[in-house]
C-alpha cells in the first residue's frame, strides 16, 4: 500500500455462478482525491464498491486495504459491512433508502448510529447521558443541514419532497457518519439538469468543507471529466483506462466502450 493512499486495491475479483462482474481489478485511491469510476451498465463499478464495503466477498487472492485518519491500516475484506462504516468508509446507493414518512431531520440522525453510545435501557428512561448524547447527535446533523442548504425542510416528511431533494437528504445522512472516505453510487442517477448541477456544487463544497476522499460511480462523463482528479474505466468487470479524466477519455477502448466500434 502506497505512504499516501487511503485505500488500496489488488487484484479484486467477484464470481456469481461462473460470471465474473469484476475482474482483477486493481488501483490505489490518494488521500483526498476525487477517484472516479466510470463504464457502460453492468461493468461492475457497483460490484466492486460492493467488494470495498463488505457486502460482497472477493475472490481468494484479492486485498482491499483501508488506512485511517490516525495511519493504521486494516483488512477490510472479511469485516461486516457495519464495521466497516465504523472504521471511516460510508456510501450511498443507487436507489433511494430513505424512511419517507420520517422528517429530514428523523432521517438524517438515522445516520447517527454509529456514533451512539448509549443503549436501549438509557434511551427509554432519558438519562442525563442519553440526553446529553442526543443533544451532540442533533448538533452534528445540524451542521449537515446547513452544509447542504437543508434547513427549510427540516420538518417535512421526506416523501413529500422533489426527488433531487430526496438524494441530497441521501447523501447528507451519509455525511452525518462522519465518513473519512465517501462512496458515491451515481449520486446524479434520475436527475433533472439543475438538480445535477446541485450536487456538483454540494460535492465539491463537502470534499472542501470536510477534507473527504471521494470515490465516485457516475455515468455522465461531462460531469467525471470536469471534477474527477483520476478515473477508473471499467469494462465487462475488467479495467481498461486509469488516469486522469483528459487521459481516459483518449483511450481507444474507453471510446469504444462508450460509443461502439466502428
Amino acid at each position: 500500500m502506497n505512504p499516501d493512499s487511503i485505500l488500496s486495491i489488488q487484484d479484486v475479483s467477484v464470481t456469481f455462478g461462473g460470471i465474473r462482474a469484476a475482474a482483477g481489478v486493481s488501483a490505489e485511491i490518494e488521500r483526498g482525491e476525487l477517484f472516479a469510476l466510470i463504464g457502460p451498465n453492468g461493468a461492475g463499478k457497483t460490484t466492486l464498491v460492493n467488494a470495498i464495503t463488505g457486502v460482497y466477498q472477493p475472490d481468494p487472492g484479492a486485498t482491499i486495504r483501508y488506512r485511517d485518519r490516525a495511519g493504521e491500516v486494516h483488512d477490510l475484506i472479511g469485516r461486516k459491512p457495519h464495521n466497516i462504516v465504523r472504521l471511516g468508509l460510508s456510501r450511498t446507493f443507487q436507489n433511494l433508502g430513505l424512511f419517507p414518512q420520517l422528517s429530514t431531520l428523523d432521517n438524517l440522525l438515522l445516520g447517527r448510529y454509529t456514533h451512539q453510545r448509549s443503549g436501549v435501557l438509557a434511551g427509554g428512561f432519558r438519562t442525563r447521558r442519553a440526553i446529553a448524547e442526543e443533544l451532540e447527535q442533533r448538533e452534528a446533523v445540524e451542521k449537515v443541514i446547513e452544509l447542504l442548504k437543508l434547513s427549510e425542510y427540516r420538518w417535512e416528511p421526506v416523501g413529500g419532497l422533489p426527488y433531487g431533494l430526496q438524494k441530497r437528504i441521501e447523501l447528507g445522512r451519509v455525511l452525518a457518519m462522519e465518513p473519512d472516505l465517501l462512496l458515491l453510487d451515481e449520486p446524479m442517477a434520475g436527475m433533472s439538469t439543475d438538480a445535477r448541477l446541485d450536487i456538483v456544487r454540494f460535492i465539491f463544497e463537502i470534499r472542501e468543507a470536510l477534507g473527504l476522499t471521494i470515490l465516485m460511480i457516475e455515468h455522465d462523463m461531462a460531469v467525471v471529466m470536469s471534477i474527477a482528479d483520476r478515473v477508473m474505466a471499467l469494462n465487462f468487470g475488467q479495467p481498461i483506462g486509469l488516469g486522469t479524466p483528459e487521459e481516459v477519455q483518449a483511450i481507444p477502448a474507453v471510446v469504444e466502450a462508450y460509443l461502439g466500434a466502428e
